[in-house]
């Protein structure tokens, strides 16, 4: 990819804020902390091995020895695939032991599995119950799709999953997740390419996530699969798309782009951002009223921290500046 700034035409448009109070500082659009002092984290993994500098740290913002972590397993395994529940639980815990051996090891206080193939589940409190007690939520990868098709609520409308998952980061905990279960974090979310042959550009199909960046996008795989920078700057530099899917006007001419390569992490907590791993993340920010993008790069180890310039537009400084 290479270090440095590179620019590219983006289209520009208008903003205003409808159904998310977003603070000023905000620049990404999570939500709001009870407590100005802790705020909730966003785990955003490129997919590929997840390396112990990520999982350490997942783990540390969850709430080390106290946390409780839920893993939900959807995106890659599906209880209707296997012959018995049993069967199921076996190969999710053969896949994830590393996981479920934490309160064992007294790593954390508590874990377990968060899975459905029924939507409507969505929507049930008995089964959202696990996350009003969870500080950490991981999402697994596989197809992004799946996560769509369970949890999210017909738009604008909301279920009681995603609310309780903006909760958890309300209450200072950490949602994250790798690949597929990385892409459904946003409120708007890549399900998949969306071209009719090879010779075309690829680009974006897109629909609506979780909704716990209401104000970024994101891209997984961002070194290795072909067309990943096409479809991900395509969608960013259509901010008039943007606008259509977040359903407020303007929205998209201050869209941030936060792309991940494999076995790379970026930690977004509040404005500050932290990238982990092997590999590096990516910053794109819209620039001159949204007609450029600034693409900026964060190594592993690195930190940088979003701010709102004398111009409105979102800024990103790191230490020194």
């Amino acid at each position: 990819m290479g270090a440095g700034l590179r620019r590219l035409f983006a289209a520009a448009v208008i903003v205003a804020a409808v159904g998310h109070a977003w603070a000023d500082e905000d620049r990404l659009g999570l939500p709001a902390p009870d407590d100005p002092d802790r705020p909730g984290a966003v785990v955003l993994h490129g997919g590929g091995s997840i390396t112990s500098d990520v999982f350490d740290r997942f783990i540390e913002l969850a709430g080390g020895k106290e946390a409780r972590i839920v893993l939900v397993p959807s995106a890659g395994y599906r209880p209707s695939d296997y012959a018995s529940e049993e069967e199921f639980l076996a190969a999710v815990r053969r896949r994830y032991g590393s996981w479920a051996a934490l309160p064992a090891s007294g790593r954390v206080r508590s874990f377990q599995f968060l899975y459905t193939d029924d939507p409507s589940d969505a929507d049930d409190a008995e089964f959202v119950r696990p996350l009003e007690t969870a500080t950490g939520v991981w999402f697994s990868g596989g197809a992004q799709r799946r996560l769509n098709y369970r949890f999210v609520g017909s738009f604008p409308r909301q279920t009681r999953f995603q609310a309780a998952l903006r909760e958890v980061l309300s209450r200072g905990g950490v949602v994250g997740g790798t690949s597929a279960g990385m892409a459904a974090l946003p409120e708007i979310m890549t399900i998949q390419d969306d071209r009719r042959s090879a010779e075309e550009p690829n680009s974006a199909h897109a629909a609506h996530g979780l909704g716990l960046l209401t104000r970024a996008i994101v891209e997984q795989h961002f070194d290795t699969r072909g067309g990943r920078l096409e479809r991900f700057t395509g969608l960013l530099r259509d901010s008039e798309r943007l606008d259509e899917l977040s359903g407020r006007r303007a929205v998209g001419e201050e869209m941030t782009g936060l792309a991940v390569e494999e076995g790379a992490a970026l930690v977004a907590r509040g404005d500050r951002l932290e990238s982990l791993g092997n590999g590096a993340s990516h910053v794109f920010l819209k620039t001159s009223g949204g007609r450029m993008l600034a693409w900026h790069e964060l190594r592993s180890g690195e930190t940088a921290a979003l701010s709102r310039g004398a111009k409105g537009e979102t800024e990103l400084q790191r230490p020194g500046d």
